[in-house]
């Protein structure tokens, strides 16, 4: 893929030069899909990730069909290699289809929560400008700014119940699919085929849904419970239907949140709801099914059911969004103004990752994509002037070679340039080589990262331990940058969750790597160096083996007497035009 550059660093011919390539070596121009939502595409992926599982299903739009799609785990879409080699296989696919481009909607269903709005935003009316303010300045609507922007992306969801309140809240994502998405859609400019991706939280798919597959009692409020394997969500309607409240209750690593019969009593009691309606949706596999017969013995006086939400033939109950998003148009079943908007007007299908502005600006619009296929004649009228121009240097030069001055050349400025580009030549094999040369990865530095990192006696049990270190090569490029990456797994007890939790967030493994390279002297640990990042991940789950025994009775050996299991990867990157990036190609 040629590396085109964003055209406020162009000059106004540089950057008309760039359009030229790119009409001349893409297919802009001619295919609309590079401009299109992925749901107008013929051909659609829709791949969703609940954290244990992931799923894929092939929509040919046309035909109202659904297939099976590629095998896909969840760690494919956190790791660079098999992000390659899937997208690589998707538009194979779609090619050997026919498909002249390609959709992919992702719905993310490992991760939901929310942020409240600034109190003082009551305006319904303003909820157009508060939608397209979440993703422009999120920092201007949000009650809490603790969040950085560069790990989160917020979307507005609104409340049509708020009777003079806050008119919504915000939905919160982690950026971790960005690299998953960027790669798709690489793979497609390589390719010269259009991929064009959508990012959307599951849940909020899935309430959009609720209108088409329940029968409220008529004038009375309820609560719509959705199932997922590391979170529920409850949503609070009112009486007439309208949505008031959004929360959600994590258990990542366990089948069901506890306290979840207090959680939803205090928000019922909150919002003066008394015994409504209770429906519960199983999205996702190993779900706690007994939830609906426990909320019957709690709510003695409400309506409990468990329902499915409306899905298409081929697809598993388990993963009924698509078929909600693709089929949105259909009436819901309940007359409603949130389940009407939420699917009519978009709010349900926000992109929460959409492409970076600064990549989409690069590339010229469809309007003027097409003005450069018909400005053939300004081109010709260029080229003759160029001509022009380089006919009368051609002239000048002629006259200053014939000149008397121009022969002369001193024996001694002949010698001097002669060492000047010996030197020259010298010095860049000399920079070659001490850059190659440079300690980027050494052993003593990355044991000491272990041990610093879980010190003796803190509760925590190392069983697997990995390193790796390998550039990020890009072909074309003289510097590249490279990724160094450690895989952690063990077992902790309970005192251990907060060093595990320490971790995992950007101060924190910012922290332990500055100190790391505080104390072996190690600049490639030095996360204030350069341009690099650090990205740690835990996921914790329940230990199967554990046996609840005293803990005095205990050895630290004793892989049954630890409670949780847990995995750390922690990835540090390089990038190209880092001091310790390395030079590619031959010594000069």
């Amino acid at each position: 893929m040629a590396n085109y550059q964003h055209p406020s660093s162009l000059n106004p011919f540089q950057q008309f030069s760039q359009a030229k390539a790119i009409l001349r070596k893409t297919s802009r121009a001619a295919n609309p899909a590079w401009y299109q939502s992925p749901l107008e595409l013929s051909y659609q992926l829709h791949v969703i990730v609940d954290g244990p599982e992931a799923f894929s299903f092939h929509y040919d739009r046309p035909k109202n069909l659904w297939s099976k799609g590629p095998l896909i785990r969840s760690e494919t879409l956190l790791d660079s290699e098999q992000i390659v080699l899937f997208a690589a296989d998707v538009i194979q696919i779609a090619r050997t289809n026919g498909a002249t481009s390609l959709g992919i909607i992702l719905y993310i269903g490992d991760e939901f929560a929310t942020a409240e709005l600034k109190s003082k935003l009551t305006d319904p009316d303003a909820l157009g400008e508060l939608r397209e303010t979440a993703y422009r300045a999120p920092h201007e609507i949000l009650d809490d700014t603790s969040l950085s922007p560069e790990e989160f992306s917020w979307r507005v969801v609104p409340y049509p119940a708020a009777k003079g309140g806050v008119v919504g809240t915000a939905i919160a994502l982690s950026r971790q699919y960005v690299p998953f998405l960027d790669g798709l859609r690489t793979a497609g400019e390589e390719a010269n085929f259009p991929v064009v991706t959508q990012a959307l939280s599951a849940p909020l798919v899935a309430l959009a849904g609720i209108g088409s597959a329940i029968q409220p009692t008529e004038g009375k409020p309820f609560v719509s419970i959705l199932q997922y394997p590391w979170f529920t969500v409850m949503a609070f309607f009112n009486e007439h239907f309208n949505l008031r409240l959004v929360r959600t209750v994590p258990h990542r690593g366990v089948r069901k949140p506890t306290n979840f019969r207090n959680t939803l009593i205090t928000a019922t009691a909150s919002l003066e709801i008394i015994d409504p309606d209770l429906y519960v949706v199983a999205l996702g596999d190993g779900i706690d099914t007994t939830l609906a017969e426990s909320l019957r013995t709690s709510f003695p006086q409400s309506r409990v059911e468990s329902i499915e939400l409306p899905n298409a033939d081929f697809l598993p109950p388990c993963c009924p969004e698509p078929a909600i998003l693709v089929l949105g148009h259909e009436q819901p079943g309940i007359p409603s103004q949130t389940f009407s908007t939420l699917l009519g007007e978009g709010w349900a299908s926000q992109d929460f990752l959409p492409v970076a502005p600064g990549h989409a600006e690069i590339f010229p619009g469809r309007k003027d994509m097409k003005l450069l296929r018909f400005s053939r004649f300004i081109r010709a009228a260029a080229a003759i002037a160029t001509l022009g121009t380089l006919a009368f240097f051609a002239w000048e030069l002629v006259q200053v070679v014939g000149t008397p001055e121009w022969a002369y050349k001193p024996s001694q400025a002949a010698i001097i340039q002669g060492r000047l580009a010996k030197f020259s030549a010298e010095k860049q094999n000399i920079d070659h080589w001490e850059n190659l040369l440079a300690d980027r990865s050494k052993t003593w530095s990355t044991m000491e990262t272990l041990v610093r990192m879980f010190p003796e006696n803190q509760g925590i049990l190392i069983k697997d331990y990995g390193y790796s270190a390998k550039p990020n090569a890009k072909a074309g490029l003289k510097q590249v940058g490279f990724i160094k990456e450690w895989r952690i797994s063990g077992l902790a007890h309970d005192n251990a969750r907060e060093t595990l939790n320490a971790l995992n967030n950007r101060e924190g493994i910012n922290e332990h790597f500055a100190l790391i390279a505080k104390i072996t002297g190690d600049s490639a640990f030095d996360p204030a160096l350069g341009n690099r990042s650090v990205l740690a991940n835990v996921r914790t789950s329940e230990n199967r083996g554990f046996k609840p025994i005293p803990l005095e009775e205990t050895t630290a050996s004793d892989e049954s007497s630890y409670p949780y299991a847990f995995e750390l990867r922690i990835t540090q990157r390089f990038e190209a035009n880092d001091p310790l990036a390395l030079t590619v190609g031959k010594a000069p």
